[in-house]
């Protein structure tokens, strides 16, 4: 039976999640993806440990023999790695789309983490679960549909400009949305040998800073936050870097926590939301377009929400 503690932890995940993107959407008209996804990893690191040194328990480590911790860091490294890499595809897509589009395209996780939970973790899918996540599924598409047909005029590269970002955008976002599936199964197995979200989520962190830090050694695009033309854009790095300590820092960990009272299945289903509530927040924050089709859109969520909370 779903609890109610774990509804509020997951509407708080929701909530953050959805302002962290226009905090995204506004700071990376002024900086650069790659030294944002750095630059926010590194402060997120540092928060998360403070975090775990607080709520965390670390004795479990102790308890965990040879091949549990193995599959418990592996499984921490697989979530580092795909959650960040997610991260840096969606930051491009934001580049790329409004972000009333890019976020509700990322929200096709749901789709792979529907059969990772049930293959893995033995999940039982009920029809409800199933047909609401269809609705909520359906209402992604129909907010992240584009408004019209783009004109093609091949005789100017500046005219196919448009539609080659809104392609860019869209496939980096589903790419997003798959990494982002991988990250959450990944986690949540490494939750289950460990029992302690906030540690985990240090550790898997940690992992993902530590590639991005070996990986700017070769792409130094990953260090230009620290370059000194970038100081004017300083306070930006530092909106995404606070985003990211409420979003991936600590909103994640409750994403988990809610995963391990009501089940991933449920929980990851519940999240779909997130785009309506993302939607709302564009239009009033960053003055998005307003699109009739999202109240049509919220109709599906609605109905959708009905079905796998109370049938």
């Amino acid at each position: 039976m779903p609890e109610v503690i774990g509804y509020i932890f997951t509407l708080d995940a929701l909530f953050t999640w959805a302002l962290a993107s226009l905090v995204y959407k506004y700071a990376l008209a002024k900086t650069k993806s790659k030294a944002s996804l750095l630059f926010r990893l590194l402060i997120v690191t540092g928060w998360t440990f403070f975090i775990s040194l607080i709520l965390g328990n670390y004795s479990f480590i102790s308890l965990l023999n040879e091949q549990q911790l193995f599959d418990y860091l592996l499984a921490c490294l697989i979530s580092g790695l795909s959650v960040t890499i997610g991260d840096l595809l969606y930051f491009i897509s934001l580049q790329k789309i409004d972000a009333s589009r890019a976020y509700p395209l990322t929200q096709l996780s749901l789709v792979f983490v529907y059969p990772f939970a049930f293959f893995f973790f033995g999940e039982v899918i009920k029809m409800s679960i199933l047909l609401g996540g269809a609705l909520i599924l359906s209402s992604v598409f129909i907010l992240s549909s584009k408004d019209a047909p783009l004109k093609e005029l091949s005789s100017s590269n500046s005219d196919n400009k448009p539609k080659e970002s809104l392609f860019i955008g869209i496939l980096c976002a589903v790419g997003c949305a798959f990494l982002w599936a991988l990250a959450i199964v990944s986690f949540n197995q490494a939750r289950v040998l460990s029992s302690d979200v906030f540690v985990t989520n240090f550790i898997r962190v940690g992992f993902g800073a530590s590639f991005f830090l070996i990986v700017g050694i070769f792409d130094k695009r990953f260090y230009s936050a620290f370059k000194s033309e970038e100081k004017k854009n300083i306070k930006y790095y530092f909106f995404v870097g606070l985003a990211g300590s409420l979003s991936l820092g600590f909103a994640d960990s409750l994403f988990y926590k809610a995963a391990e009272i009501n089940g991933l299945v449920l929980t990851s289903t519940f999240t779909a939301n997130t785009p309506m509530v993302q939607q709302i927040f564009s239009i009033l924050f960053l003055k998005e377009k307003f699109r009739k089709r999202f109240i049509f859109a919220v109709a599906l969520i609605i109905i959708g929400n009905y079905i796998i909370i109370f049938l």
